[in-house]
């Protein structure tokens, strides 16, 4: 598999979740690990993968990103034993550095901010969909459904564009038949 999606309420754990799985991926030296996150959450994910896992990790932003450069550091994303964090914001407008290294692991907390990577408009959904596509992914969220199957289909892509088709097709085969009442599966109908 190319990825998990953890759709968890709010509150049941993801983030300890996530730092089981981050906490195996370190034990096994798998450790270029990337965390895309919302900005204001990087500094509680640094706390938390300190204080919980006792896993080391940096935030790159615009400013350490410049440091790196001038020290004339040619990718300052590639990081020796630390976990790499930055907001969706400057995962997308460095869409090339992200792209260059070979992720171990990339994990994306809110990933339900990507679900409309399928549409033409979701450039940043879509950038950050680009530069990490060959790595494993874990996505978390709470809501990866609020109004459409298709936003299913857009966190799935997230993982692997493949596994539904396009969104013609998904749409065909499951938004259509769901709005026509057929029964798609059950565990009821399975049992029968």
């Amino acid at each position: 598999s190319k990825g998990v999606i953890f759709a968890d309420e709010v509150g049941l754990g993801k983030t300890i979740e996530a730092g089981i799985v981050l906490s195996q991926r370190w034990a096994e030296q798998k450790r270029r690990i990337l965390l895309i996150v919302p900005a204001i959450l990087r500094k509680q994910w640094i706390l938390e993968l300190r204080e919980k896992f006792f896993l080391p990790a940096m935030v790159i932003d615009s400013r350490m990103f410049n440091l790196q450069r001038k020290a004339g550091v040619a990718n300052p994303f590639s990081v020796k034993d630390k976990i790499v964090i930055c907001s969706y914001q400057f995962a997308s407008a460095k869409k090339a550095e992200v792209q260059q290294l070979a992720w171990d692991l990339v994990v994306i907390d809110e990933a339900h901010r990507l679900r409309n990577v399928y549409k033409p408009s979701s450039k940043m959904a879509r950038s950050i969909s680009d530069a990490v596509q060959p790595a494993p992914k874990l996505l978390l969220t709470a809501t990866p459904l609020q109004n459409s199957l298709l936003e299913l289909y857009g966190l799935v892509s997230v993982i692997d564009d493949h596994i539904f088709g396009d969104a013609a097709t998904f749409r065909d085969q499951f938004v259509k038949a769901a709005d026509d009442g057929c029964l798609l599966y059950t565990s009821d109908a399975a049992d029968e």
